[in-house]
């Protein structure tokens, strides 16, 4: 008991210190997070939709702005981010402490939730850069009318919900680069299955990408969207450690 206890201690205080390190030597994560919702914001500058209506004598036209575009961008950069991480040269720098990969995959996950946390917070923060924007940058002679009648706790519903999915796309990359570190052909064969088998279901009417869209973001039950999301990122994260200690030991 004594020491199954110390080893437990152990492996806490190992996977402390790696996200330490990870949080000190990963601070091109971060660069690249303010470039990649910087680019979101530009997209986002041309509008998300836009209204007509017009009677005699004028015309009016309306054009809508929503930071929806930086959280897709997040999104991805989160799921790249992951897939980053499961390359040889990332998984090794943990090997400077004394660790196993059940310990190295654990601070990796933490971390990416860590990053998923700031990616979530800065994207909302980057949809109030937006609203500033486009109130500068809109034409002289028009209104730009901001309204923000949620309340605070709307927006950390807000802020849950675009951390979950960040993180969900996450496991995703960190699944998909285990697979492809496990063997190299599923860097052709990932592609090829997932691509192929949304072409063939299309045929026979089945719209997976559509299926997958309602699924998770037109859920309408927080608590609802809340459990989808934990299950299936705790379903391919469990899929990616169950790979990662199947892969080739150190020498």
């Amino acid at each position: 008991m004594w020491t199954m206890s110390l080893t437990e201690v152990q492996t806490v205080d190992v996977v402390k210190k790696q996200i330490g390190y990870k949080w000190r030597a990963y601070t091109g994560v971060f660069m690249s997070l303010v470039i990649i919702q910087l680019l979101g914001v530009l997209f986002s500058l041309n509008g998300s939709g836009s209204g007509g209506y017009g009677r005699t004598g004028y015309d009016i036209m309306v054009q809508y702005f929503s930071g929806d575009i930086i959280i897709v961008f997040t999104i991805f950069w989160g799921f790249l981010t992951a897939l980053l991480f499961t390359t040889r040269a990332y998984r090794e720098d943990d090997f400077s402490f004394i660790t196993n990969r059940t310990s190295s995959t654990i601070s990796t996950i933490l971390f990416l939730f860590v990053i998923s946390v700031i990616g979530g917070f800065t994207s909302l923060l980057s949809g109030y850069l937006l609203k500033v924007l486009t109130y500068i940058l809109f034409p002289e002679g028009k209104t730009l009318l901001i309204s923000n009648p949620e309340g605070p706790g709307v927006w950390i519903m807000g802020l849950v919900s675009v951390v979950l999915i960040i993180f969900m796309f996450s496991s995703i990359g960190y699944l998909a680069g285990m697979m492809i570190q496990w063997n190299k052909l599923f860097l052709i064969l990932l592609p090829v299955l997932l691509f192929g088998s949304m072409t063939w279901l299309a045929q026979s009417g089945v719209m997976v990408g559509e299926y997958f869209y309602q699924f998770y973001f037109q859920e309408k039950n927080f608590i609802l969207y809340v459990m989808k999301t934990i299950v299936s990122t705790t379903g391919l994260y469990t899929f990616a450690a169950f790979i990662s200690n199947h892969l080739e030991v150190k020498k």
